[in-house]
């Protein structure tokens, strides 16, 4: 869902929507209840938003009770979660190769020093006959692959050798 309406953030000579309006009618109530306005302005008031065309038609009955909305604020792309995470001092490779392998037992978890994760593994192969292990191996090859395969201290094994 995008931003809430505001007549300011539209070119000032296009056509409005009555959905529009009503939004600005709205606000034109808010203000009566918050004091901003008087009992007698709100008829006046209501009547041109309900006649006007434009958005500039709008925002120029609400200029005085409404500001204008603050601009986004710029979106920068955010490098905390690569500067932060840290680099595994264990390799790819031999994780890889044990999972391949012996992936099933959760080999590959253990040598990550992921150890928890592993013995889960191991009970999975006695209770399901290695059904469960077994997908769960692939998708661990995949992300060894893809250098996103983390260690037990949570850092991220990128070098292969």
């Amino acid at each position: 869902m995008g931003r809430p309406y505001h007549p300011y953030g539209h070119p000032s000579h296009m056509r409005s929507t009555d959905a529009e309006r009503e939004t600005v009618a709205a606000m034109i109530r808010a203000a009566v209840v918050d004091g901003r306005l008087r009992l007698d302005e709100i008829d006046e008031r209501l009547d041109v938003v309900y006649t006007a065309r434009t958005h500039g038609e709008l925002a120029e009955v609400i200029a005085d009770i409404v500001p204008p909305p603050a601009p986004p604020a710029a979106r920068w792309p955010s490098y905390a979660t690569e500067a932060t995470s840290r680099v595994s001092d264990r390799t790819i490779l031999p994780a890889f190769l044990l999972c391949f392998f012996f992936g099933i037992f959760g080999a590959h978890r253990f040598y990550a020093g992921r150890t928890g994760s592993a013995v889960a593994m191991l009970v999975l192969f006695f209770l399901t006959l290695g059904v469960v292990p077994a997908f769960w191996m692939l998708v661990d090859l995949i992300i060894l692959v893809t250098s996103s395969f983390k260690d037990g201290q949570g850092n991220v094994m990128r070098r292969w050798i």
